[in-house]
């Protein structure tokens, strides 16, 4: 399959919320289906829009800037999710980050290069957000903490490896971690990881194993979030991480996650609220 196919059925596939040949399942419990990627999609943007920097020299290599409403909590980094594809792009997320800002906290949202784009490729799509958390701490004086969904959550913890660069901590939404066990799974997202690692399984086995997310190697708190009708990233993602940094969502899927005023989302801010410390009450 072509690139521009292997990304057309992905955009298919994803808006679907399936994955290969298995057709999401009927709702057969009480409460809400799952969010789909046409809803987040649909989600109203409203406000101003956020200032624009740019971290490096490639097109890509800028950050989205929504400062918190009222006093701040904290600096937040939002690393989207879609894949490793440029198929998707961080636009999805601004409702999510308006969100957050009306949570207190100063968030922002880097584009980094993605499959397809010139450059792309690991490790230059990490090292893309490892320029951004730099970029916002060396910006704030602050060093954030990253929140990233998906694809987005592996590169965010991905990124906690480097000394010094994540001081803070990760919450992790549906974050893809095992890249060797996900490689070997059927579904349009699954095959973009040989894409994204410019090598089969095969032939570059260590490769796999070294963009994968080993928890031991995790120096700061992690927050691990899934819902437990995602039919992209499975419960196998969370192995070899402790209870404690896990929170499994009942009746959420994928996008739920990502979708203020779910459930799921209460969950997300109640998270990222329990590691920063803060305290409504």
């Amino acid at each position: 399959m072509t690139s521009q196919r292997l990304w057309l059925f992905l955009a298919a596939t994803l808006a679907l919320g399936t994955r290969a040949g298995q057709p999401v399942a009927e709702d057969l419990e009480k409460g809400h289906a799952p969010v789909t990627w046409e809803q987040v999609l649909a989600l109203p943007n409203h406000g101003a829009a956020p200032a624009r920097h740019a971290y490096g020299s490639a097109p890509q290599q800028t950050l989205l800037a929504l400062p918190a409403q009222n006093k701040s909590r904290g600096v937040l980094l939002l690393v989207h999710g879609g894949c490793w594809s440029n198929a998707f792009d961080r636009e999805h997320t601004l409702p999510m980050a308006r969100a957050l800002a009306d949570e207190g906290f100063d968030v922002w949202i880097p584009e980094y290069r993605r499959v397809g784009d010139p450059g792309a490729g690991w490790p230059n799509t990490l090292n893309d957000v490892v320029a951004a958390v730099r970029y916002v701490t060396k910006t704030t004086g602050i060093s954030p903490w990253l929140l990233g969904h998906s694809a987005g959550g592996h590169l965010a913890l991905r990124a906690a490896y480097e000394p010094g660069i994540v001081t803070q901590g990760v919450i992790a939404l549906a974050a893809i971690t095992d890249l060797t066990g996900y490689a070997q799974q059927e579904g349009s997202c699954q095959a973009m990881v040989p894409e994204l690692l410019q090598a089969s399984l095969d032939a570059e086995p260590e490769r796999y194993r070294d963009a994968s997310v080993n928890g031991t190697r995790l120096r700061v708190p992690v927050r691990l979030l899934l819902g437990d009708r995602d039919p992209i990233v499975g419960a196998d993602q969370l192995a070899g991480f402790p209870g404690s940094d896990v929170v499994r969502i009942p009746g959420a899927g994928h996008f739920d996650l990502i979708y203020p005023g779910t459930p799921a989302f209460g969950q997300v801010v109640d998270s990222l609220n329990s590691l920063v410390g803060y305290d409504e009450h």
